[in-house]
């Protein structure tokens, strides 16, 4: 198994990677206690190589913000058995230092913020000490990488965002948002394709759809994947939804290198 590397916290050095069970018929690879990129894109690249690998009796993995979750079949492989795999793909390389997995899109999500859309937009100027405009920009000012797909269907979690969203999640939570969503807390952003409950400070709202049974994928964005945010005025919004609605997509995605 590679050397594990030390990631700094408040309590001291953080050893990589790190094993947790989840229950009975699952693992954790932990690659950091932090949002970090740097961290995020290692487990994004392990789970891209745990793909390829296709170990038996494996079947499913999921990157999160700072780890891979490995679920897999007791009866078949043996914990020790697939401890034993993990750590023959973690020797490969330093995870930390590796490149993003090929493969990745762009989109750009056109975005409508503010007023009924957008209703904690003004909380969130008024907090930062700036006008609404300058949340906007802001928020679309740079790429976003999808740090993971997770909580629910198409439910993206991007960063990092400027300090001014260096927010917490509101004290309350909002009994639903309808699909479409895009709140922002602790700079990141949410963007959700069904109507749920959040905790999250609502800026504005998309008509794209990241996860619609009707398609085929289904799913069409992956962590790994960057966004960038496009005001739009109402009529545009309303256009481009017609178009979602009719199977289309706003714009079609780039394929990075």
């Amino acid at each position: 198994m590679a050397t594990p590397k030390s990631i700094s916290r408040s309590d001291g050095a953080y050893e990589t990677p790190l094993f947790r069970s989840a229950g009975d018929c699952a693992l954790i690879v932990e690659f950091g206690d932090a949002l970090d990129p740097v961290i995020n894109n290692a487990a994004i690249a392990f789970n891209a190589r745990l793909r390829d690998a296709a170990i038996e009796h494996v079947s499913e993995t999921a990157a999160t913000n700072r780890s891979v979750l490995i679920n897999y079949d007791p009866l078949e492989l043996s914990p020790a058995d697939l401890r034993k795999r993990l750590e023959d793909l973690l020797g490969e390389q330093d995870w930390l230092a590796a490149p993003p997995p090929p493969g990745r899109r762009r989109w750009r999500l056109p975005v409508i913020y503010g007023g009924e859309y957008g209703p904690d937009l003004a909380g969130i100027a008024d907090a930062a000490g700036c006008g609404e405009q300058e949340i906007i920009a802001g928020h679309g000012a740079t790429d976003q990488r999808v740090f993971m797909v997770g909580f629910a269907p198409g439910h993206l979690y991007t960063g990092l965002l400027p300090d001014m969203f260096a927010l917490p999640r509101l004290q309350e939570i909002k009994p639903s948002v309808p699909p479409g969503s895009v709140s922002v807390a602790i700079r990141q952003s949410v963007v959700c394709s069904t109507t749920i409950p959040t905790g999250w400070r609502t800026i504005g709202r998309t008509p794209f759809r990241t996860f619609d049974l009707k398609r085929d994928p289904a799913f069409l964005i992956e962590a790994g994947d960057e966004l960038r945010f496009e005001p739009v005025d109402e009529v545009a919004y309303r256009k481009f939804d017609e178009v979602v609605a009719e199977g289309g997509l706003p714009f079609e995605p780039e394929v990075m290198s």
